[in-house]
């Protein structure tokens, strides 16, 4: 009968190598052929023994090698698709036909696998918790376990196990291995930390009270910058200290009507009763500091139709007329003039 085909196993994006175990001495001609788990088959390539390997078309083009040294079929990169059976038929000088066959199974490759630690319950000084070990994207996936230290439990060819760790345990390591026919690997973690009371939780990890001091400086920092920040603010909207006036006007009403008298004793004007609007000296407030000499000005109303006399030293009347800008209250109409008072 035909030979049994050898089993070859790869990982997707990978090489495949097709090796005959014992070369052929007399071969005058090598052909590789396939048929393909999907039902179709082909021819790859045919070389003679002088002859150069002419170029490869099909779904193997470029990616097939032919190695005349070893008569080996090289594929690169594989897929799942390349899956099937490969054979290599030589031809001796006599036309003698001997036939190489590989069953070929193209596996997506094992990733890093993900270890899971659930714990389930813990009383009596026990931890009991289940660990899930999964491969994301592979088919045909086969587990193993194994732990260091004492037997924590069945340790099955399954995704997930049970196990039983003590509360006082030392650091125990469990391994689990997942592969395929084409690829493999492992993933590893300590269940006696899983088990900690100091796994879960950040108070666990950091004491309740080095949280609450910080959160009391945190608030305290805050409330201290609040508060700068308001005085701040309130310092830069009042006006600065010793630049604040203020205005004194002396409102005063000059007694009743009076005659005066001329150098030569008659009787030149009377005068009526007026108001007297004077500003004497702004008053500076703020820090106090000695005060400098200032000059003061006494604005004064009169009525420009009496004539007025001064037997005053020392002072001067400048008639001018009524500025608008001057501030009256319920002036007689005929006031139109102002007089200036310059006090020395």
């Amino acid at each position: 009968g035909a030979p049994a085909c050898r089993e070859q196993a790869v990982s997707a994006e990978a090489a495949l190598e097709l090796l005959p175990e014992e070369p052929l001495q007399g071969w005058k001609t090598i052909e590789w052929r396939v048929k393909l788990e999907a039902g179709s088959q082909s021819r790859i390539l045919t070389a003679g023994k002088d002859e150069d390997v002419p170029s490869l078309t099909g779904p193997f083009a470029g990616r097939a090698v032919f190695q005349r040294q070893t008569l080996s079929l090289r594929i690169s990169p594989v897929s799942p698709a390349d899956s099937g059976v490969y054979r290599a038929e030589f031809e001796d000088a006599s036309g003698t036909f001997t036939s190489v066959c590989f069953h070929v199974s193209v596996w997506e490759p094992i990733r890093q696998p993900h270890l899971e630690a659930h714990i389930l319950h813990q009383e009596q000084g026990w931890c009991n918790l289940s660990l899930l070990c999964t491969v994301p994207g592979a088919t045909n996936v086969s587990y193993s376990w194994s732990c260091s230290g004492d037997p924590l439990g069945p340790l099955e060819h399954q995704p997930w196990i049970r196990l039983q760790v003590p509360g006082d345990a030392d650091p125990t390591i469990c391994h689990c291995n997942a592969s395929n026919p084409g690829s493999w690997g492992t993933a590893s973690t300590d269940v006696a930390a899983a088990c900690s009371p100091a796994a879960p939780g950040l108070f666990s990890i950091v004491p309740w009270w080095v949280v609450a001091v910080s959160l009391g400086l945190a608030l305290a920092i805050s409330v201290a910058l609040v508060v700068t920040c308001y005085r701040w603010r309130k310092r830069g909207t009042d006006p600065p200290g010793g630049h604040v006036e203020q205005t004194l006007t002396v409102y005063e009403e000059v007694g009743k009507a009076r005659t005066s008298q001329g150098p030569n004793g008659t009787s030149e004007a009377t005068v009526g009763g007026n108001t007297v609007y004077a500003v004497v000296c702004a008053k500076a407030e703020g820090p106090s500091r000695p005060q400098e000499p200032q000059g003061c000005t006494i604005y004064s109303m009169v009525q420009p139709t009496r004539k007025v006399s001064s037997t005053l030293p020392n002072s001067r009347f400048l008639l001018a007329p009524q500025s608008p800008s001057l501030k009256r209250k319920r002036l007689d109409p005929s006031l139109t003039s102002t007089a200036y008072v310059e006090v020395t």
